[in-house]
């Protein structure tokens, strides 16, 4: 009875511990080093994150915006996000938000990229709604998700 009990503890600690897993800061091989290198020239306060040592985490500040990068192990880059203001929004995206949300504001942009799109979550703020606006530089844009303030 006590290997039993000894057994499931074993197993319930070792469960907990693989689902309750975070990334953790570590370094990365040669091949990711010198794509980050080629594709960031000046990035600064640069911090590598893992969570299965396959796909790998750059977060950086590069011209005074914080930037992340996501790697595969190889060293291919898969993709790029950066925090963004509403004035660096494509015109086409700001006339078409300006026009269909009338009484908001872009609290907040969000800018994702790969090698095949870029699209932006901007949040907007109104007096008692966040709204998520997915869109693309060619401004389809689609309601991600709308919270009504406490």
């Amino acid at each position: 009875m006590k290997k039993l009990i000894l057994l499931v503890s074993a197993a319930l600690l070792l469960s907990a511990n693989v689902l309750l897993a975070n990334p953790y800061e570590t370094t990365v091989n040669n091949r990711i080093n010198s794509t980050f290198n080629d594709s960031f020239n000046g990035a600064t306060d640069v911090k590598w994150y893992t969570e299965d040592n396959k796909t790998f985490t750059a977060k950086f500040t590069m011209s005074n915006t914080k930037v992340t990068a996501f790697f595969k192990d190889d060293g291919t880059l898969l993709a790029t996000s950066r925090y963004l203001q509403a004035e660096q929004l494509p015109l086409k995206v700001s006339s078409k938000l300006n026009k269909k949300y009338p009484g908001t504001s872009v609290y907040c942009v969000v800018e994702y990229a790969s090698a095949e799109t870029v699209v932006y979550f901007v949040t907007l703020e109104s007096s008692d709604t966040w709204t998520v606006i997915k869109t693309d530089a060619d401004a389809n844009m689609k309601v991600y998700s709308r919270l009504k303030k406490a």
